[in-house]
């Protein structure tokens, strides 16, 4: 691909619309980025980050290999990025204070940025916001199917918060209250709760019915108040109870859905329209920002998740525009999410 070293400011910002990250971006946008950025070669077998350390830069890799390590301190399988790729981007926004090891493993030609300077430029400009929760949201998807039957439940509300009983009526207050103790949303602020949890009435769901098929346009994603709802398809069969959302993972992608979601006992839920979402991303900084760490800590979960699974016994291989996966008899196995780390 690019060759260093890039003097212009065009030539890095070509480099730059290279990466899945950054395609969709303008010119203008990309300059500005590029402008932040500085050059690295690094040879084979060179250290790019320690293991449980925090990170501080992200790589935009023109040509080369990186491995990734797993969980820190853990016995798993690393997993490689093949140029071109973004190396730190999803455990910057999980909020990873330990990110697993970095290292090269063929002679790799990158374009650097601090995660201090990388901030502000998403602060100043959405469409970078956008598109990286566009790229992290596929990203998200792509694993969560290739976790296949080993993806865990939907986080709701913990301990006895799940075992109470939601009352019949919600007013602005109770629905506050419930939606603020719910994971995906402890760090909104109470007024932009309000207006996202407010803008249709809850919906009844009876025991079977389902909320949307495989295949409906991503329109929005929903909070569960009660009852219980289940996932249905070939990606495995995950459960969401009180306290947890569905839709949130794949929110951002321009498509359709790849799953079923049906419920199992009746239940109510708070459907959040797509369109309000984006809305606030866009007004909201330190939303986006909670979004795309709610977004990354799924995908960093899911891919720890994987380095762990036993590969052995792949019978089969699949291609995505992001990775590759194996189908097994532990499940769709992850090989390496290009693209991404």
């Amino acid at each position: 691909m690019a060759r260093l070293p890039l003097v212009s400011p065009v030539e890095r910002a070509l480099f730059l619309r290279a990466q899945p990250y950054l395609s969709r971006l303008t010119s203008p946008v990309l300059t500005a980025l590029a402008s932040y950025t500085e050059e690295r070669v690094y040879r084979p077998g060179a250290q790019i980050r320690v293991e449980g350390q925090r990170v501080e830069r992200i790589l935009f890799l023109g040509s080369g290999v990186v491995e990734i390590g797993g969980p820190p301190h853990v016995a798993s399988r690393p997993m490689q990025i093949e140029a071109p790729g973004a190396v730190g981007l999803a455990h910057h926004f999980a909020g990873r204070a330990a990110a697993p090891l970095v290292r090269a493993t063929a002679e790799s030609l990158c374009l650097e940025i601090s995660v201090r300077d990388l901030d502000q430029i998403l602060e100043d400009h959405f469409p970078m916001v956008h598109q990286v929760a566009i790229t992290s949201c596929e990203q998200a998807v792509i694993s969560i199917k290739a976790l296949g039957r080993h993806r865990p439940d939907e986080e709701g509300f913990a301990g006895k918060e799940g075992c109470q009983e939601t009352p019949a009526s919600l007013d602005l207050v109770q629905r506050l209250a419930w939606a603020k103790r719910a994971p995906f949303f402890r760090e909104t602020n109470l007024t932009l709760l309000a207006s996202l949890t407010g803008a249709e009435p809850a919906r009844h769901l009876r025991a079977g019915e389902t909320l949307w098929k495989q295949g409906d346009p991503i329109d929005g994603m929903v909070l569960v108040l009660d009852g219980q709802l289940h996932a249905e398809g070939e990606f495995g069969s995950p459960a969401a109870g009180p306290g947890a959302v569905i839709g949130a993972w794949e929110l951002m992608i321009p498509g359709v859905r790849f799953e079923t979601w049906v419920a199992d006992l009746p239940a109510r839920v708070i459907r959040i329209p797509r369109d309000l979402f984006i809305d606030f991303l866009e007004d909201h900084f330190e939303f986006a920002l909670s979004y795309l760490g709610a977004v990354s800590r799924k995908l960093t979960e899911a891919w720890d998740a994987l380095s762990l699974l036993d590969e052995r016994n792949a019978v089969h291989r699949f291609e995505s525009p992001h990775g590759r996966a194996f189908e097994s008899p532990h499940g769709r196995i992850f090989e390496s999410p290009h693209g991404s780390a």
